[in-house]
């Protein structure tokens, strides 16, 4: 699997992940508190050095940076449940019911 293979999975995952945390007030706090049990739970491999980072909030795209201690760090920006999409058509994506359109997003207007 190439590079820009495994990165759209990841982006995939997340984009539901942070669905999945618009539906559920539960999940949105364990995700803001604990993001890499979440990505581990949600199948995506981290290594033990990685620190993942949430910003609630923010619309700003998702970013790897490296250390010099060796560490990574992902930062996953978390925006505001965006207005024009219902909660029927979140869950449907948070739930890979939604096949991506030909340029990697859900087709809602987030």
């Amino acid at each position: 699997m190439s590079f820009t293979e495994r990165q759209k999975i990841w982006e995939t995952t997340v984009s539901r992940l942070i669905a999945k945390a618009w539906l559920d007030q539960d999940f949105y706090q364990r995700f803001i508190s604990n993001p890499a049990e979440i990505l581990r739970e949600a199948g995506l491999i981290l290594e033990d050095v990685a620190k993942v980072i949430v910003n609630h909030d923010s619309l700003a795209a998702p970013i790897l940076t490296g250390s010099d201690g060796g560490t990574m760090t992902y930062q996953i920006n978390l925006p505001p449940k965006p207005a024009g999409i219902n909660d029927e058509q979140i869950s449907t994506w948070a739930a890979g019911m939604i096949k991506e359109n030909n340029n990697g997003s859900c087709g809602c207007s987030c």
